[in-house]
């Protein structure tokens, strides 16, 4: 599990698959939400939204 800024658990392997997203968008989307460049620094609230986002755009990228 690891732990966000609110304390909030998440699973290490959503985390995982949002840290290489991140990386693959230079942290863009994160950083021009949230003004963070930090998955650690989210709140659960800005991580679940993030989340869907980036599954969304990743299934969009398989429909190719």
């Amino acid at each position: 599990m690891k732990e966000l800024a609110d304390g909030s658990q998440v699973s290490s392997r959503g985390f995982y698959f949002l840290l290489d997203w991140n990386d693959r968008n230079n942290k863009q989307v994160m950083s021009n939400l949230y003004g963070i460049m930090r998955l650690h620094e989210l709140s659960k609230h800005q991580y679940t939204y993030l989340m869907k986002y980036a599954m969304a755009e990743e299934l969009k990228s398989l429909e190719k």
